[in-house]
């Protein structure tokens, strides 16, 4: 199974997309690879300190899955030019500037 290089996701986010909400916050990615299958992913960092996995999801279209519950079995499929929004349900709004880390994430196509 290919693995997406760390730099990538981090030129995968749609700049600006980061916004809060009332659960949360939220941000998107756009798809500019290929037809893939996300199929795992690390936990995401904000101003350097781990987000639970528990705490986001990916949602796609009508598709909505958990991070800790994205496997080879229950993949999101991303179609190339797709974006998904990643909503962390939970955290504080954020003001200011802030630092997102976006881990390795696995696919396949």
């Amino acid at each position: 199974m290919p693995k997406i290089p760390e730099f990538l996701p981090r030129s995968l986010y749609i700049k600006r997309s980061l916004e809060n909400i009332d659960v949360g916050f939220e941000f998107q990615i756009k798809n500019e690879l290929g037809p893939v299958r996300v199929t795992s992913a690390q936990a995401l960092r904000l101003d350097r300190k781990p987000v639970p996995l528990d705490k986001y999801q990916f949602i796609l279209g009508d598709t909505i899955a958990a991070f800790d519950e994205v496997s080879a079995e229950n993949s999101v499929p991303m179609r190339k030019g797709e974006s998904l929004t990643v909503l962390v349900q939970g955290a504080s709004p954020l003001r200011g500037r802030h630092t997102l880390g976006i881990g390795r994430m696995t696919a396949w196509d």
